[in-house]
């Protein structure tokens, strides 16, 4: 569960320091995710990151210069996943549900917005704010006695009890709020779990918000849950021309660029994660993620590629467009993150009509 708005990520330095914002979140708010099995091993990996966020900031590039095609013949990835989905986009009342946001093995994720609920980016933007996750797992996937929070002095957790979503028994937890000015003021948002097919479990968790999520509003949301004829295919706007052997995509994002500065996300893993119900993101031990966003660099960049010595990232300028490649626990080596960041073969990154599946 995590709080607060999306993070406009402008360099791989931001991203870095947004996996030990997840981190601490996670020490307070562990569950709905699948993270309650897997929550030592990922923050002991992530402790073994070196130096501070504003230490990381202040490096420069060691090398740049343009990107370009690979000269070398390239190991594809392993092709495990389809990141495609036939959960449909829907409204209810004052929310509207997707379209699927991430696709992994395991799970996919649907942000849920309320009308009128935005944030905004550091250069002033307003975008739509997600409240609330639904996120849906495979069958036998998640055990819903994983379905639990832990508290903090905002955060209030109530009793599980039981509700009907859609003609099925759902677990239902009541989340208190409390402002972090005064620790008074509260509102309750409801988290729910439901099995949307037998064995097949499926959740939705409120992010930290200021306006209630009601019972009632939660169990029309979930009980709406569609699959539609037609898959949706998430596309990526590059083609991987590198990858080292025996690696794989392991999770697609894609947002469109009205409802977000970070368009484009994809993890890249040695291998399948061994638990597909382990949560695919910053600070999962030993992945790359490769983010597309727009915005201005805090750093002055060189247009084309900027690597980091030390740093374990790659940040290639494109116009208004930043495109950062970085490992998280330093455990791909600097050549390698180059490696593939001078592989990516750009396509149109205005417009996502062009782009492409990773796995293409």
């Amino acid at each position: 569960m995590r709080g607060g708005a999306p993070a406009p990520h402008t360099t791989t330095d931001d991203i870095i320091a947004r996996g030990r914002r997840i981190r601490r979140r996670r020490a307070v708010a562990a569950g709905a995710v699948g993270v309650a099995a897997c929550l030592g091993v990922v923050l002991a990996a992530v402790n073994t990151l070196p130096g501070s966020a504003d230490t990381l900031s202040a490096a420069q590039p060691a090398a740049s210069g343009p990107t370009g095609p690979v000269t070398t013949p390239s190991p594809l990835p392993v092709k495990k996943v389809d990141f495609s989905s036939t959960l449909g986009d829907y409204r209810v009342g004052a929310y509207q549900v997707g379209p699927v946001g991430q696709i992994t093995a395991g799970y996919q994720q649907i942000p849920v917005y309320r009308d009128g609920d935005v944030w905004t980016d550091a250069d002033g933007t307003n975008y739509p704010y997600a409240g609330a996750t639904i996120t849906v797992y495979g069958a036998g996937v998640w055990d819903p006695g994983d379905f639990t929070f832990g508290e903090d002095s905002t955060l209030r957790v109530g009793e599980r009890y039981t509700v009907d979503v859609g003609g099925r028994p759902a677990i239902a937890i009541d989340l208190t709020y409390l402002s972090p000015v005064d620790k008074v003021t509260k509102y309750v948002r409801t988290a729910l779990a439901w099995q949307y097919r037998d064995g097949a479990w499926a959740t939705l968790v409120p992010n930290y918000d200021h306006v209630a999520l009601t019972r009632a509003d939660a169990v029309k949301i979930s009980a709406k849950l569609v699959t539609s004829a037609k898959k949706h295919q998430l596309k990526v706007p590059y083609k991987l021309g590198y990858l080292p052997s025996g690696w794989q995509a392991i999770a697609v994002k894609q947002t469109a660029a009205a409802n977000s500065s970070e368009e484009s996300d994809v993890y890249l893993h040695a291998g399948p994660v061994a638990d597909p119900a382990t949560t695919v993101d910053e600070v999962l031990p030993g992945n790359v993620k490769i983010v597309v966003s727009t915005g201005k660099p805090k750093d002055p960049l060189a247009e084309g590629l900027n690597c980091f010595a030390g740093r374990h990232s790659c940040t290639i300028k494109h116009g208004d467009y930043l495109i950062g490649v970085a490992d998280f626990t330093s455990a791909v080596p600097d050549a390698i993150i180059r490696k593939i960041a001078e592989g990516l073969q750009l396509k149109d990154l205005t417009d996502q009509n062009t782009w492409v599946p990773i796995n293409g």
